[in-house]
């Protein structure tokens, strides 16, 4: 199974084509680096990252996520 992103490094607004979907209302696209270097640039150290894989619900209705996780987590502390 293949997935096609789109243009990442395309920073800004997005909103999906699908009425269906849950991104209708539109989403701020960044990229993962824009995030963690804002941290580390405004005084943060990243002590950790983790990208979790979708619960077994979502991957059962939509196989094509089943290796994409839905979200970042950063655990950062002011330095």
């Amino acid at each position: 199974m293949r997935r096609v992103v789109g243009d990442y490094l395309a920073e800004g607004f997005w909103r999906s084509a699908n009425p269906a979907g849950a991104r209708r209302a539109g989403n701020q696209h960044r990229t993962l680096s824009t995030y963690l270097t804002a941290l580390v640039r405004h005084g943060f150290r990243i002590e950790a990252v983790d990208e979790p894989a979708p619960d077994a619900r979502v991957a059962a209705a939509q196989p094509q996520r089943a290796g994409l996780p839905p979200f970042i987590v950063v655990h950062a502390r002011q330095a």
